[in-house]
């Protein structure tokens, strides 16, 4: 129904736009003839049907419109169309719900066009997915986030318009595919007419009406990531000839288990590391296993763990037993007293102060980030790191004078 009311919206928006443009002066002119048929085998002649004329010009804004009635055998003409260079000149009618559409240049509009609809089906078992590749575009890995773009070539061999209907639990009548845990951020493209995108499970679905023929789907997303390895279910709900995961050769422990490694793929100077198999049975699916993600370094981890909700849930607990139990302590302490083993003398321990204690934290975490750059070795980030540790786990004893 959306893709109706804006399709009619267009159509008088068009109009409008006819009548200001209007003829242009000593404009050459031609009759663009068509016919309408019915390409499933079998079905009755499409009948008298409005037919609708857009005209985009070079520029790519709008030029003309035109609008017509077919005759009963499908037969339409346009009288009087402007020939413009570089202009497209894109045909259409609807049938049985559906929109279709067939584009020709100026060149062509001497011919007779044909123009085929079709009978609809609500049986998505007809769609065919001949490859399906995953590409993983980046890892944020400070943020544990990456991002992915799947590209899926399609077809409907059939002589029928599978025409989606979300109403109809029993029957899957449309386009359906999964995304990894908690994905967001998705964006999808095609070369199908107009439609929603359903969220359903886990992924979402397509209420585009696939009409016979090849065609294309591509959709991003970004996911998140808590560990090295990430594992879902890769559903392939139409099944797949063919399908592969591509893995930025920059990310050089990233893998995928679950699929058998293939040789290197290079797109527009990006080289790839490939995992593919191939005859994906519809619904088979597989247990999609990335492994290899990388991890942001142990201060970014803290950092990012203190913004989230758990670690308060985690921490102000224990820190208010911790102040339970060094107030105990302390009180019984204050009434516990040890002579001195010297006469004349008190060993006392020096703590270190507030300050230095904040100064030797801020220390290491700035030691453990240049480890995690790669710019400092690992004997030398060791012994730095010891002896900034012994400052505040091993504070030194010292004597101080005086008579009790």
């Amino acid at each position: 129904m959306r893709t109706k009311l804006a399709f009619l919206a267009l159509l008088a928006a068009s109009l409008l736009i006819a009548t200001a443009v209007g003829p242009a002066a000593a404009q050459e002119t031609t009759q663009l003839r068509g016919q309408i048929v019915n390409g499933t085998e079998g079905a009755e002649p499409p009948g008298e049907l409005g037919v609708l004329m857009l005209i985009t010009g070079g520029d790519g804004q709008l030029a003309g419109t035109g609008q017509t009635q077919a005759d009963a055998e499908g037969r339409f003409v346009f009288d009087d169309v402007a020939v413009l260079e570089g202009a497209e000149y894109t045909v259409s009618v609807e049938h049985g719900s559906v929109f279709y559409s067939v584009s020709i240049t100026a060149g062509e509009l001497s011919e007779e066009l044909t123009l085929s609809v079709y009978e609809t089906t609500k049986d998505a078992s007809i769609i065919h997915v001949e490859r399906h590749v995953m590409v993983i575009a980046g890892v944020d890995k400070d943020g544990q986030r990456a991002s992915a773009i799947e590209f899926v070539r399609l077809n409907n061999p059939s002589d029928s318009t599978l025409l989606p209907d979300l109403t109809n639990v029993e029957q899957i009548s449309f386009l359906r595919f999964s995304l990894p845990p908690d994905a967001s951020d998705l964006n999808v493209q095609s070369n199908l007419p107009g439609g929603d995108i359903a969220s359903i499970g886990t992924g979402f679905a397509l209420t585009s009406p696939v009409v016979p023929g090849p065609h294309t789907i591509d959709f991003s997303y970004v996911f998140p990531y808590e560990d090295e390895t990430l594992a879902y279910r890769q559903s392939l709900v139409q099944g797949a000839d063919f399908f592969q995961v591509l893995v930025p050769e920059r990310i050089p422990d990233m893998s995928v288990t679950s699929l058998e490694a293939a040789e290197p793929v290079n797109i527009q100077g990006t080289s790839y590391r490939a995992y593919q198999g191939e005859d994906f049975p519809p619904g088979q699916g597989l247990q999609l296993e990335i492994t290899g993600l990388p991890l942001p370094g142990v201060w970014a981890r803290f950092s990012n763990s203190v913004t989230e909700g758990r670690f308060w849930q985690i921490a102000i607990p224990s820190a208010l037993a911790a102040t339970l139990i060094g107030m105990l302590l302390w009180g019984l302490f204050r009434g516990y007293k040890t002579e001195s083993a010297v006469p004349g003398q008190q060993t006392t321990s020096r703590g270190v102060n507030a300050a230095e204690r904040a100064a030797v934290v801020q220390s290491v975490a700035a030691l453990d980030q240049q480890f995690e750059a790669g710019n400092i070795p690992g004997e030398e980030y060791s012994r730095q790191r010891r002896e900034l540790m012994a400052r505040v786990l091993h504070p030194t004893a010292e004597t101080e004078g005086g008579q009790k």
